[in-house]
């Protein structure tokens, strides 16, 4: 007997008696977790630390109880091991960490996602994945324009950090929102930073396109949501986010132009047009960047960030191959950065506003080579997987031809976002970059053994399965 979702050749598969109930318990609690994730600053925001670090404790514990319910025979070597080379590395800078209370706290959160990003690859099929990821999504755009609804009509100003007070004096740092719904400016959302939510929104446009292509229920819901998603983009007036949207368009098309060309010259004449095109418009973009940079609203610092990576790197030169210890995002009670890069109106930075001078910063060479080793494979294995998913013949083929898309835009909204903020090594940056790599690895042990014996299997998902109906 087939289970839902075996065909996608993810796991688990398990016995016909308990598939439906613990499918959509699987399905439901995913999304559950994928909205902590992206909401976890607001947690943060409203209850203090603490709070947002149980919401993350509860989300791992239930994600554990559900893996060990589910998945029997996981096989090691399918694992997603540049991730996990990653994060080893980042573990082992405590033996020489200067800050070495930070290393503890953030790579334990660095872990935990991990964990909880392999489990979700593993549970869940990719239908309820973008079914869960659209739930969340849908759910962070409304509660973000609730939340700046309330700051604006009813507060009437901005709203301060656990719904304090703000008044002149007020760090910047201590702002939730700056309420600006009805006044034209930049909208802060439930995550409390505009930036954030622009990436959030633009995520949510992908998704939620996906799901209404692919799903023929809840349209309506479906599509109320993917406007205010638009709409929250647009006000969040984001630089990055604008980039990473006229990457992600060029990525798509590129895409689309490799899947029509079907043989491998073909797509070999694409690459080399696409590569011609793209240095042109680089050195373009290059020649005009002051012009572009005020069309987006930017000065030349790109918002002080220049000056964050001097400080930045100036301090990690002391072991620029090992690093100076992990420290993701840098804890704003630890002496080592409480007083280190304050801003105009009192912003305490809490981050390199680079990935990759971040890791430089805390993990060296050795982490920069392995953090791009990772994202290369990333950026291999779904570009490849969507490549592949090219047939129109069957309606399951129209849905994996769909859906496949989502990793490839998952990673052009990581990797641009990386250039200029660190986000992508915290929370559902970390763990859909996981989450994907596990996705997509290839599988090496017995794939059949177990499921003939209805049983449940290990994860993993081969390049040359099925459709991911």
């Amino acid at each position: 007997m087939t289970t839902f979702g075996a065909s996608t050749a993810t796991l688990p598969v398990v016995a016909p008696s308990t598939t439906i109930p613990l499918r959509w318990i699987t399905q439901t609690w995913a999304g559950v977790v994928f909205f902590i994730a992206f909401t976890a600053p607001g947690w943060a925001a409203a209850f203090g630390a603490p709070a947002a670090a149980g919401t993350g404790v509860v989300a791992a514990l239930g994600t554990a109880a559900l893996a060990l319910r589910t998945i029997r025979s996981p096989q090691w070597r399918s694992l997603p091991w540049s991730a996990l080379a990653f994060a080893g590395w980042a573990g082992a800078s405590l033996a020489w960490s200067r800050w070495p209370e930070t290393t503890v706290l953030t790579w334990t959160l660095l872990a935990a996602t991990a964990l909880v990003a392999i489990g979700m690859a593993a549970m869940l099929s990719w239908r309820q994945l973008v079914s869960a990821l659209a739930w969340a999504l849908a759910a962070v755009m409304a509660l973000s324009l609730a939340f700046e609804a309330w700051a604006a009509a009813i507060v009437g100003g901005p709203v301060g950090i656990e719904f304090a007070p703000v008044d002149a004096g007020t760090d910047r740092s201590d702002i939730w929102t700056s309420a600006q719904l009805f006044s034209g400016g930049r909208l802060d959302g439930i995550v409390g930073n505009a930036n954030l939510l622009a990436m959030l929104a633009l995520l949510a446009v992908v998704v939620l396109s996906i799901r209404l292509a692919i799903e023929p229920r809840r349209r309506a819901l479906a599509a109320a949501a993917l406007a205010l998603s638009a709409y929250l983009l647009v006000r969040t007036e984001s630089a990055t986010a604008f980039v990473a949207t006229v990457a992600l368009a060029v990525a798509l098309v590129i895409l689309l132009a490799a899947r029509l060309a079907r043989t491998t010259r073909g797509r070999v004449r694409v690459y080399l047009a696409a590569a011609v095109v793209g240095a042109v418009a680089a050195g373009v973009a290059w020649r005009m960047r002051h012009t572009l940079l005020g069309f987006l609203g930017r000065d030349g610092d790109l918002t002080d960030r220049t000056e964050i990576w001097d400080l930045v790197v100036s301090r990690g030169a002391a072991q620029p191959v090992v690093g100076n210890g992990f420290a993701t995002p840098w804890i704003p009670w630890d002496p080592a950065f409480s007083d280190w890069i304050v801003m105009p109106r009192g912003l305490h930075i809490i981050q390199a506003h680079s990935v990759w001078v971040d890791v430089w910063f805390q993990l060296g060479a050795v982490g920069v080579v392995l953090l791009a080793g990772m994202y290369a494979l990333f950026v291999w294995r779904t570009w490849v997987f969507a490549v592949r998913q090219h047939r129109w013949e069957r309606r399951d083929d129209r849905v994996t031809a769909t859906v496949s898309l989502l990793p490839v835009a998952v990673g052009v909204i990581v990797v641009i976002q990386g250039l200029t903020e660190s986000s992508p090594l915290l929370l559902w940056g970390w763990m859909l970059t996981v989450l994907f790599l596990a996705k997509l690895q290839p599988r090496y042990a017995a794939r059949h053994s177990d499921t003939a014996k209805g049983g449940k299997v290990g994860y993993g998902l081969g390049l040359d399965q099925p459709p991911l109906v």
